[in-house]
């Protein structure tokens, strides 16, 4: 799979993006997470338990997004487990994106929940171009869903997670 290669999923063309970034793992997985938020669940459980106003939740988000205006939502080390079989394996997932963006996805199609947040992962596999990070455009996946009202939310996922890169490449 190259960069922005397509693939067919049924009738939609998901297109995803691997890109080597000439870092090493540690120093990808370091740089990704400089630039990127954090959701802490107990400030949501928090501002649902109080039936916090949605400018209350506006501004408890803007405190927890990053400087692109992502953050990330869950972590999984799948290297960790893996590498118990056969030696290391470095690869994390992540699970990435902003409720305040999140909800007119969901409000023009809940079916959008199953794309957002959205996900990427980090990964070597000893490529000398460095370790890569890869992710399905935001815009691709989205479009799946055929509601046109959605475009411009995708086409702003696929801006910040460019932005999130092209900060980790400088």
């Amino acid at each position: 799979m190259r960069h922005g290669e397509p693939i067919t999923a049924g009738y939609a063309m998901i297109v995803r993006d691997d890109i080597p970034t000439g870092l090493s793992y540690e120093a990808l997985v370091a740089a990704f997470e400089r630039q990127m938020g954090r959701w802490d669940p107990y400030i949501g459980n928090l501002l649902v338990q109080q039936q916090a106003s949605w400018q209350q939740v506006e501004s408890a988000v803007k405190q927890m997004e990053g400087p692109h205006g992502l953050m990330i939502f869950s972590e999984v080390n799948q290297g960790e487990i893996l590498s118990l079989q056969g030696g290391i394996k470095q690869s994390r997932l992540y699970l990435v994106g902003n409720p305040l963006i999140a909800e007119p996805i969901l409000t023009i199609d809940r079916r959008a929940s199953l794309y957002v947040p959205f996900r990427v992962t980090l990964y070597d596999n000893g490529s000398p171009r460095g370790a890569i990070i890869s992710f399905d455009r935001p815009s691709s996946f989205l479009g799946a869903l055929h509601q046109p009202a959605l475009a411009p939310y995708g086409k702003l996922l696929d801006a910040k997670i460019y932005s999130v890169v092209r900060s980790i490449m400088m």
